[in-house]
């Protein structure tokens, strides 16, 4: 029995679907066919989601306890906590984060499988946006389809993380949002690579004095072709019967190929709000200078990674199944722990320890464990510079 069909019986809703896929991509102007699974065969759309379902998916995914004197403790023995570091058996929390961000990225939703038993959620799995189908109940309520056959199933079984949407049911794909400039980076793309096939070799005239059937003109243009291109390329050519050869002009060079194709690369950049920089181009007439470059970095964190860690974290609490107590004020919560891509250099981090040290809001403990030492209980938590003043009759150190 597969995976949904063990939840077929207790999801099921009689209602009728209205026949809406939102997934279904219009054409482009340039004739390629873009979709959420071709696009990332464009370079730079492959380089842009790759680095931010990466970035997230490392970043550990704790789970913390809201004491009341409002300090928080993790709780790693907490069962949301032991499901999101191993989602099932085949698969670790930081995979599972990486695909949900990846379908974000791609089709503006994520769709994860609850798999139950008698004690609550016991998997979770990672589904293809591709084949879930979103409609809504007589009730208003999301309802699932997938594969066209299986469900439907309510939020009971399915966990819906959204992107940007416009009516709160499905995300928008930020894939078909820009699938005109993307599908001219594709066109330019294949353009380029025939280019390359015939050598870099352009296109040119052949020219015979005589008028020649539309057989004999197909046949001898290819021969041409069998005679100069491919391993042929830049061989000497014999004409003969009067005939002329005039090559075309280059058009690589002449429509500014490769000026547009990086333009698209910045266009990539700007749709998925990653620097330019940390996809190897940048901004016309912008150099990538260090400070440039370290601005677009805090940006990428602040603002782009921000949001997913967000709108992941806040779907997952949402989820009753996952997190008992959920909703607001809920007691436990789930975080991503963002701390190694905010450090600094080593002397920075130095600095920073020893300046909370120093004004008594860290122990030396709480430092050596920030750097994943072990505690050295002998050890006074004297901030550094202070002096000791010796006791009643204590001698002087």
């Amino acid at each position: 029995m597969g995976l949904f069909d063990r939840w077929t019986a207790r999801s099921a809703v009689p209602v009728e679907f209205v026949s809406d896929d939102t997934l279904i991509l219009g054409s482009t102007y340039s004739g390629e066919n873009v979709s959420p699974k071709t696009s990332v065969q464009l370079v730079p759309v492959w380089a842009a989601v790759q680095l931010v379902a990466g970035a997230v998916g490392s970043l550990p995914l704790k789970v913390y306890r809201t004491d009341s004197d409002g300090s928080r403790v993790e709780t790693p023995s907490h069962r949301a906590a032991k499901l999101l570091a191993f989602p099932n058996q085949y698969m670790a929390g930081d995979e599972m984060v990486e695909q949900i961000v990846l379908s974000l990225l791609l089709w503006g939703n994520a769709f994860v499988l609850k798999i139950k038993s008698s004690n609550g959620v016991v998997e979770l799995w990672p589904l293809d946006p591709s084949r879930v189908k979103v409609t809504r109940s007589s009730e208003g309520y999301p309802l699932y389809v997938v594969d066209g056959k299986k469900g439907p199933y309510t939020q009971s079984t399915i966990l819906h993380i959204r992107g940007l949407s416009f009516d709160g049911l499905v995300g928008l794909s930020p894939i078909q949002m820009a699938r005109q400039g993307l599908g001219t980076y594709a066109a330019a793309a294949k353009y380029q690579g025939r280019f390359w096939k015939n050598n870099a070799t352009p296109g040119g005239v052949l020219t015979h004095p005589s008028r020649l059937s539309p057989d004999a003109a197909e046949r001898l243009r290819a021969q041409w072709n069998a005679a100069h291109r491919g391993d042929q390329a830049n061989s000497t050519a014999i004409l003969e019967e009067g005939m002329s050869y005039q090559p075309l002009s280059l058009p690589l060079s002449d429509s500014k190929l490769l000026e547009a194709m990086d333009a698209s690369v910045v266009d990539v950049a700007r749709l998925f709000q990653v620097p330019s920089a940390m996809l190897q181009t940048s901004v016309a007439g912008q150099s990538m200078q260090y400070s440039s470059t370290e601005m677009e970095y805090q940006h990428f964190l602040r603002f782009t990674l921000r949001r997913w860690l967000s709108r992941i974290e806040k779907s997952l609490m949402r989820d009753a199944d996952i997190f008992l107590n959920s909703g607001l004020g809920s007691k436990f919560t789930a975080s991503f722990d963002a701390t190694d891509l905010t450090r600094g250099d080593t002397k920075t981090i130095a600095d920073i320890n020893i300046a909370l040290f120093k004004e008594g809001i860290v122990t030396r403990d709480e430092v050596r464990a920030e750097l994943g030492r072990a505690p050295i209980d002998v050890l006074v938590d004297t901030p550094v510079g202070e002096v000791v003043s010796p006791v009643g009759d204590a001698p002087s150190a």
